[in-house]
């Protein structure tokens, strides 16, 4: 009877958590298409995606901290050729209040032309009522140029 009990207990602990999770896919696919909107635009108002306390973590640089930083990281990014991004939403759960997103990204140049392709994982958290990127880390999926001989 006891180890019964005890059974029904567990289960009930792993329904709870299950329930806690909510997939939140939808609204994030709406932030990332604001997100590659603003891109298209010249990146100049990406800023305004992330929290105040943001963290970037881009490929090959050390952590960008800050939403002001953060913009001025993409508005590079854009003005060194990069001219759209494609954000693939492939998960995204929240836990509390946070959203833990995982997708893959597409960076084009002109013309459309193909730079990069990667993955990314995002933890996204409202501010003033919107959800925004907190946390962004994301790297490349394209194997490194081996030099020839």
């Amino acid at each position: 009877m006891r180890t019964n009990l005890v059974m029904i207990a567990l289960f009930l602990l792993a329904s709870l958590s299950v329930f806690a999770q909510k997939d939140m896919k939808a609204p994030i696919m709406a932030a990332n298409q604001k997100f590659m909107d603003a891109f298209s635009k010249g990146a100049t108002t990406l800023n305004t995606l992330y929290t105040t306390d943001a963290q970037l973590f881009p490929p090959n640089s050390d952590i960008i901290k800050g939403n002001t930083a953060i913009g001025t990281f993409w508005v590079g990014a854009f003005g060194s050729g990069v001219k759209k991004a494609k954000l693939e939403t492939l998960e995204a759960q929240q836990d509390g209040n946070s959203i833990v997103e995982v997708g893959r990204y597409i960076l084009y140049g002109a013309n459309d032309a193909q730079l990069d392709m990667g993955k990314y994982m995002v933890v996204w958290k409202q501010e003033n009522g919107d959800w925004k990127l907190y946390r962004d880390i994301f790297n490349t999926s394209t194997p490194p140029a081996t030099a020839s001989k």
